[in-house]
């Protein structure tokens, strides 16, 4: 009986060994979550370099339906021209502020439509006067549903749900920059 007794002990002692490095390595592969990076990509890319800032005033007009009123506004915006941008389909860049040290991603300062491939003098205005050394965060978005028209919606969890920003990866084609 004893000796039953001692097979046992060793088969549970090395079932029971197998079972704990088993664990271990397991335990070993901690399941880590893509980190997100910014920058060009090789499809998708957008030239800083060059970028120029104009100030200027725009004229809005405002027309009256239920009347021959017709009101003139002016405002002050600033114009940014990116010499390229290179995107795999059809979408936008955008413009968010960042605002004390950080992007506010709920915000959108300008935008201006690209077609897919290479694009030159990209000129988009901000809504905004904006001077030298403001800064912002410029990015791509896909226009998901091609319809030409900049879809900027947010669901309250704040997950952006029509024309979402444009990936490579899990590296977002984005960068901060800061206007001449």
């Amino acid at each position: 009986m004893k000796t039953n007794v001692k097979k046992i002990s060793t088969g549970f002692i090395a079932f029971t060994a197998i079972l704990i490095s088993s664990c271990s390595v397991q335990a070993e592969e901690p399941s880590k979550t893509p980190q997100i990076t910014m920058g060009n990509g090789t499809l998708n890319a957008i030239q800083t370099e060059g970028l120029t800032r104009e100030s200027s005033n725009t004229i809005f007009s405002d027309v009256r339906v239920n009347g021959a009123e017709v009101m003139t506004r002016r405002g002050h915006a600033t114009t940014l021209t990116f010499p390229e941008v290179l995107i795999e389909k059809a979408g936008w860049i955008v413009l968010h502020p960042v605002i004390n040290g950080r992007p506010d991603g709920d915000m959108v300062s300008g935008f201006a439509y690209l077609n897919a491939g290479l694009n030159k003098d990209i000129t988009l205005n901000t809504d905004h006067p904006a001077k030298t050394g403001d800064k912002f965060l410029v990015m791509l978005h896909s226009d998901i549903d091609e319809d030409r028209i900049f879809d900027f919606v947010f669901v309250e969890d704040g997950i952006n749900v029509e024309d979402t920003a444009v990936f490579e990866g899990t590296h977002m084609i984005a960068s901060i920059i800061s206007l001449p």
